[in-house]
């Protein structure tokens, strides 16, 4: 609503009377300022409109009366309203005191600049011990007129924005360069110099964008849409791949501020939050032209000179992309590097691997030839790492608008492709593309800026014309879908094989099958694609004469069973048999699959276990075939996963959100909720109730702590015991016990991740029942429409457990409040049924008036997992029909695709990916999820996910355009200094609001523990391991230890979401503890990490085992690995780092071992 306001007097002005509105009128009228009784005071702007006479009309909120300058104001509304548009801007933001915000509008203007400098920072080599580093000037830019460049403070977007415009220009292009506040290490500015300069310290390059300025004939400009670019100037893009940290020289006679210019710039850093982050100090500034072509040039000459020496290349290449050495550096490493290949061939790789990961976190004093030195020589004290079977060493690439990260190799999980071409792995490249944080391109969020068009460019290019890296020309070859959704793809170097000939990325993907059915459209061909590039463990070849396809279970048009088939139980037992090779335990902590996700020549989904197949068989359906292979006699079954544990469920914020719109009341939630705090908080207790914790929350699990915390347990050990003698506690487990506590508190608060009793987390099959009615066998039992069946069974469990009753089962994440359905499950099977054998599975029934999995945000059983809940407070939902949406025909082209289709598509693709986009949005909707305008979303949302197979994208004009006034309270950031200044986070009634105020965090718990090492446990256990030892040897502990400390080390660099390296604590609990604004980045971090986590550690244990082959000498061993890690781990002389997990690790080996002799309970 607009207002005016008359009779103000001649000598007032907009800030009097906005000041008179916020002291007087507001408060006295809270209808103005309040909504629902949780809002804060309404945000309003006055502008001054002379009525002729001398007076200002002024425009404001309200109908009351008030003085100004003893002038009495009469406000009258308008009579009209305002359209949601960027002139509403004062009432979308938090409500300001005018008198702070007349300080922050005189300095709105800004901070004149002189020169703006992009270099890199460096130590001469001349520099001593105590020298600060100094900066070198690799491109700058001179203004002559203060007012062509200004660098001015924008809270609300917390960043700095340096803007560099011509004033004598009517229309040209003009440039900014922003600088988030997250993004600065350290400020720099200037002791003695008269030179008034700021240098930032950066973490990441900063964000350059390419604005049109036009200005009109009274001077006024109107600024269009910025667009990102990957540099300011053809120079700048030279150098822009290498250095990135500012340099700002102010000017010093700015008119604007009356005192210094520093002090004034020192007054804006507190709101901020950056004023910290500002040194003193004397800075020696040079252009030594450290990325000069000449300098780049000699590099990449040596480089193309290393020939098959290609990992060592990476490595080279990754010293100069990845900013840890500029071009005089690395080619004064090149004899070294030189001698190290002729010398030591058979190490050089792994001395260069290591090294590269040490180089960014050496002392700043540090030589890099010394850190090599270093590294050289703690290599020679041992023997080179071997991936585990299944596994291969990855090399990694990550385009961003200006820089070419390289990253690797690391240990990653193999596809049918890399297993093709077995050992020639070097040649396949995994290249994402991503912004300079490393997150996903925001060109589907960004409402104001044009990202499209840098990424067509960056991206686009790359696809279409190739990489460059290490001496060799990488060519884009084809995609996952999970890869694609996280916008990574597969590169390959064509390459000579020894059998197959001639590689090209051409000649594999006319290898991979036939695409005819699917080959007019770009999406779908990508996605048929897909399939061979998906992570896979290779199990057994099956002669064609061993399955066959089969028709799937359809009524009236319905497919029940779309993406999943049968294998005989003789099939199903070599498939484990074979995975279990791979296996450190050889699957000991799981129960036998019955059911198994695979990829099979064109074929993908479920195959579950059919009792009444004989032989090796399997049967697939025509819902599993995507494409055609002809000409196979054999073929591989490939395991994308196999289902051996149950998980269990848990509460999240949009399944809440859902099951409170369906009748669930908010104290459900608060039990819930308060239990699991409780179970956290209580964790210092007992080593039994933290051994809960773990596994409530699947943390520790790859270093078995929860086993071994139970195994100590039942011997008497304790936190706090009674008997010192059994005193367990020592720093590292009660920074880990701290640690745990503290994520799982984070998860309840900021995720509402809340463990829910009695239900699981499991994949869904059909009933084949009516398959075999179908052939007139009537005497077979078919689940009825609307029942289920779930059989929950975990390795230490002496029999299973079916569950009965009523629960609930939904798919995840829910969208819909119909993504949330009731069902009855049926207990025990009954006679006669073909899913009685199954375990760790959900089967849903094959017959009905709609497919039950269909109805659960549009899942089918080609993989998708199901959480089946029985906890009874979150069963009594209202009704609500299911989401239908109709099926969408894939876009299509009038003609054949190509690969550069397919190229274009996922250009596309990632400016188009909304899916992150909706969720917020959905969120964000006060009216819940049953409101229009989020059903519409929920809508919107279905078609993005489908986006990558049928083509149809969900368009930036398709999305809501207005901003809320302000944010519920739980959606604060976790981390405070990542806060949006531009919302206000208002007290929410919902129940997301009170589970989020209910948890209270606490600052990190470590108890008072003084030794590191546990001799009691040494001297419990001695009596029970004596009797087997059968050396006093321990030598060859010391070259497994230095083995895996130094890929643990590579792990907590290569993983880490900052420039600080994981804690071991974070490895062992399997966790990143940092906080990201984008949680799905995290996520697949997590994943990674994992994956490498786990083949180190199968790797290591192999090690610790060794080829002894009895208990004897495995128990043997694994004490030696005990006692040695405790020795470490109590010198200071050492590195710890490494020794506390290393000891998890032949730990969980001797009381395996003791266990299986007998002397300790399974």
């Amino acid at each position: 609503m607009q207002t005016s306001i008359l009779n103000v007097h001649t000598p007032a002005t907009e800030y009097t009377a906005m000041t008179t509105i916020a002291d007087q009128v507001l408060p006295s009228n809270p209808d103005l300022s309040l909504v629902d009784g949780q809002q804060p005071l309404t945000n309003f702007e006055a502008t001054s409109e002379p009525d002729g006479h001398g007076g200002v009309g002024d425009d404001a909120t309200g109908n009351v009366t008030t003085l100004v300058n003893g002038a009495q104001l009469e406000l009258y509304p308008r009579g009209r309203s305002v359209d949601s548009s960027p002139e509403m801007e004062p009432m979308e933001t938090p409500y300001v005191d005018p008198d702070i915000q007349r300080q922050v509008n005189a300095r709105a203007i800004g901070f004149a600049i002189c020169k703006v400098q992009i270099g890199t920072f460096y130590r001469p080599d001349n520099a001593g011990p105590c020298d600060t580093q100094s900066f070198s000037i690799e491109w700058e830019m001179d203004f002559q007129q203060p007012s062509v460049a200004r660098l001015k403070f924008e809270s609300l977007h917390k960043q700095i924005r340096i803007e560099m415009v011509d004033p004598a220009a009517k229309e040209s292009a003009h440039y900014s360069v922003i600088v988030k506040f997250n993004n600065i290490t350290k400020m720099v500015v200037p002791c003695d110099s008269p030179e008034r300069y700021i240098c930032f310290d950066l973490q990441t390059p900063p964000v350059f964008q390419k604005e049109k300025v036009h200005y009109s004939p009274d001077g006024r400009y109107n600024k269009k849409c910025g667009r990102r670019v990957g540099e300011l100037c053809a120079e700048h893009g030279a150098v822009a791949p290498y250095a990135y940290h500012l340099r700002i020289v102010l000017c010093d006679d700015d008119d604007h501020y009356g005192r210094d210019v520093f002090d004034s710039f020192y007054d804006l850093c507190p709101a901020a939050d950056i004023r910290p982050l500002i040194q003193y100090a004397t800075m020696d500034v040079r252009k030594e032209e450290l990325f000069s072509s000449a300098n780049l040039n000699a590099v990449d000459e040596w480089v193309r000179m290393l020939g098959d020496h290609w990992r060592v290349a990476f490595q080279v290449e990754a010293l100069l992309k990845n900013g840890i050495a500029h071009t005089r550096d690395v080619l004064k490493l090149k004899p070294h590097i030189d001698r190290l290949i002729s010398c030591h061939e058979s190490i050089a790789t792994e001395v260069m691997r290591y090294f590269v990961q040490a180089a960014p976190h050496r002392p700043t004093v540090q030589p890099l030839q010394k850190c090599f030195e270093a590294t050289l020589q703690r290599q020679f004290r041992r023997r080179p790492f071997t991936v585990p079977n299944g596994r291969f060493f990855c090399h990694r690439v990550t385009l961003t608008p200006t820089r070419l990260l390289l990253e690797g190799p690391n240990i990653s999980q193999t596809n049918r492709v890399i297993r093709e071409f077995q050992g020639y792995e070097d040649y396949f490249l995994r290249v994402s593309f991503r912004d300079e944080d490393r997150l996903q391109y925001r060109a589907a969020a960004a409402q104001d800026t044009d990202y499209e068009t840098l990424s067509r460019d960056r991206v686009g290019k790359a696809l279409k014309e190739g990489l460059y890296l290490a001496g060799r020309h990488f060519e884009f070859l084809g995609y996952s879908c999970s890869a694609l959704k996280t916008h990574a793809v597969w590169f390959v170097s064509p390459f000579q094989h020894s059998t197959k000939g001639w590689v090209t990325a051409d000649r594999i993907r006319d290898n991979l099958g036939n695409f005819e059915g699917v080959i007019r459209s770009p999406s779908k061909y990508g996605a048929r694609m897909a399939q061979a590039f998906t992570a896979t463990d290779s199990s057994i070849k099956l002669h064609k004469c061993h399955w066959k396809e089969e028709d799937d279970i359809e009524q009236n048009n319905i497919v029940f069973t779309d993406g999943v088939g049968v294998i005989s139980q003789e099939l199903a037992n070599l498939i484990w048999q074979k995975l279990c090779e791979s296996y450190s335990n050889d699957g000991m902590n799981v129960v036998q699959p019955t059911a198994y996700q695979i990829r099979f020549l064109g074929y993908k989904g479920m195959v579950a276990v059919d009792p009444f197949l004989e032989g090796i068989y399997m049967c697939l359906r025509k819902s599993m075939r995507k494409f055609d292979v002809e000409g196979k006699d054999y073929a591989e079954i490939e395991i994308a996963s196999a289902f051996g544990t149950p998980t269990a469920a848990q509460l999240n914020r949009p399944l809440v959100s859902v099951l409170e719109d369906r009748g669930i009341p908010i104290q459900a939630f608060l039990e819930l909720q308060e239990k699991a705090a409780s179970k956290a908080r209580s964790a210092d207790e007992s080593l039994s109730m933290f051994a809960d914790l773990l596994k409530d929350h699947n943390l520790c699990e790859d270093f078995g702590v929860p086993g071994i915390l139970k195994k100590l347990s039942s011997l008497g050990f304790e936190f706090n015991p009674g008997n010192p003698q059994r005193q367990l506690d020592t720093p590292f487990l009660s920074s880990l016990r701290s640690s745990a506590i503290n994520y799982v508190l984070r998860g309840l608060k900021y995720r509402a991740r809340i463990p829910i009793p009695g239900s699981y987390m499991l994949p869904g099959v059909a009933d084949e029942g009516p398959a075999y009615v179908n052939m007139e066998d009537k005497s077979v039992y078919c689940l009825p429409e609307g029942k289920i069946f779930a059989c929950i069974q975990n390795s230490h469990d002496e029999k299973p457990t079916w569950i009965k009753g009523p629960c609930v089962v939904y798919r995840s994440p829910v969208i819909h409040p119909g993504d949330v359905q009731r069902v009855e499950a049926i207990g025990m099977p009954p006679e006669n049924c073909l899913f009685g054998t199954l375990r760790n599975v959900v089967v849903f029934p094959a017959q009905g008036t709609r497919s039950l999995p269909n109805s659960l945000a549009g899942g089918d059983l080609d993989g998708d997992t199901y959480e089946v809940v029985q906890y009874g407070p979150l069963l009594d939902l209202k009704p609500r029909e299911p989401a239908t949406y109709p099926p969408t025909e894939p876009y299509k082209l009038d003609r054949r695709s190509t690969i550069d289709d397919v190229r274009n598509f996922i250009v596309d693709y990632i400016n188009s990916d909304n899916v992150l986009v909706l969720k917020q949005w959905l969120r964000a909707i006060k009216g819940g999820t049953s409101h229009p305008t989020c059903l519409k979303l929920a809508e919107l949302h279905s078609q993005a996910v489908d986006y990558m197979k049928n083509g149809h994208k969900v368009t930036n004009d398709q999305l809501p355009r207005t901003r809320a006034l302000s944010q519920p309270d739980w959606r604060e950031s976790e981390q405070p200094t990542q806060s949006s200044h531009n919302r206000y986070h208002h007290k929410s009634s919902r129940a997301l609001g009170c589970l989020y105020r209910n948890i209270m965090l606490e600052e990190d718990r470590h108890p008072q523990v003084q030794l590191a090492r546990n001799d009691a446990l040494s001297n419990a256990l001695w009596p029970l391991v004596r009797g087997y030892r059968s050396s006093t040897d321990q030598s060859w502990v010391d070259s497994t230890y230095a083995i895996y400390r130094e890929e643990l080390k590579c792990i907590s660099t290569t993983y880490s979401l900052s420039n600080t390296p994981l804690s071991e604590e974070e490895l062992v609990m399997g966790m990143i503890l940092a906080t990201c604004s984008v949680e799905g980045h995290k996520r697949e971090r997590v994943f990674a990490m994992n994956e490498s986590l786990s083949s180190l550690l199968r790797a290591t244990r192999e090690s610790l085992v060794g080829e002894s082959g009895g208990i004897d000498g495995q128990l043997s061993r694994a004490w030696d690995a005990w006692i040695y890690s405790q020795r470490i781990s109590d010198d200071s002389s050492q590195s710890q780092f490494g020794s506390h997990s290393f000891g998890l690790i032949a730990l969980g080996l001797v009381l395996k071992n003791l266990a299986r002799v007998g002397s300790l309970p399974l």
